[in-house]
């Protein structure tokens, strides 16, 4: 039932995507999984080894601003990047699809579930807000203007705070995490950071706002929270899971990275998608 993993420049009506797509023959159930704000794939592959390639149609991509996807000219706002994803269903040639978003890509499924509801069977969402004035993400797009070393501190600290103790009481376990960070930025720098793409998506994650329309959205949600996240924070988590009319909300003691920290976590979620499976398996003809 499963095959392969491959990897392509995937041409759309808006921009070309880099995208990952598994081969997996028969009938099985779509999922779109939109990454965070860094979400290069040469250095994001921790997925790859879960159920949700293993066991679903199952596609992604680097958003715009981010490795090798191009990068429209003139200013981007969030509508910009829910757009690019229906329009990587539109290439794919899937009518809908379960959309799975994480941090920056939770925040565009809220907008693509927003304008585009029918092309969404279900939304997952970890580690991303409603945005707006009171229950918004950290601005993270100030890390850029800091030394390499001190962003790289302050963005372990604040995605998981149990990191602010580690750093005092366990400085050699901390500059273990710290080292392994400052690579993933050394690498991520090149060509994202180096071209402007990256600053150009934390300005449009920067106006991220979906409070007065998140009420309206009608598709079966699951809220997946990490405890010590401080990026974005439970509290706003929770606010957005009950102002959605069918979500279910679930915290973790994890971190920002809660979707990938436990298999309980993606066991969750593969159980959600298996409720709502039978909503997405007719294909285009």
């Amino acid at each position: 039932m499963s095959g392969g993993i491959f990897e392509s420049m995937l041409t759309t009506e808006r921009l070309g995507l880099y995208h990952l797509r598994n081969s997996h023959s028969g009938n099985l159930p779509r999922v779109l999984f939109l990454g965070g704000s860094n979400f290069d794939l040469r250095l994001k592959r921790a997925f790859l080894a879960t159920p949700l390639v293993q066991e679903f149609d199952f596609a992604t991509y680097e958003p715009r601003g981010i490795g090798c996807t191009e990068q429209p000219t003139g200013d981007w706002d969030m509508l910009d990047y829910a757009q690019d994803a229906i329009s990587c269903l539109d290439a794919l040639n899937w009518p809908d699809a379960h959309v799975i978003g994480e941090s920056f890509g939770g925040m565009t499924a809220l907008h693509l579930a927003t304008v585009a509801p029918e092309r969404v069977k279900s939304l997952t969402i970890a580690s991303a807000t409603a945005g707006g004035p009171d229950h918004h993400s950290h601005d993270i797009s100030e890390f850029l203007t800091l030394s390499r070393e001190e962003a790289a501190t302050a963005s372990l600290k604040l995605q998981d705070n149990r990191n602010a103790s580690l750093a005092e009481e366990d400085p050699a376990a901390f500059g273990e995490k710290l080292a392994a960070r400052l690579a993933f930025e050394v690498q991520f720098a090149t060509p994202s950071i180096a071209n402007g793409g990256y600053a150009r998506l934390l300005d449009a994650r920067r106006d991220h706002d979906c409070t007065n329309s998140v009420a309206q959205i009608q598709i079966p949600s699951l809220i997946l929270a990490g405890r010590y996240d401080r990026q974005a924070h439970p509290d706003a988590q929770r606010v957005l899971s009950e102002a959605l009319p069918r979500s279910e909300f679930q915290e973790y003691d994890a971190g920002h990275g809660v979707l990938f920290s436990d298999p309980k976590v993606l066991q969750t979620v593969t159980s959600f998608l298996a409720q709502h499976a039978d909503r997405s398996m007719v294909e285009i003809t």
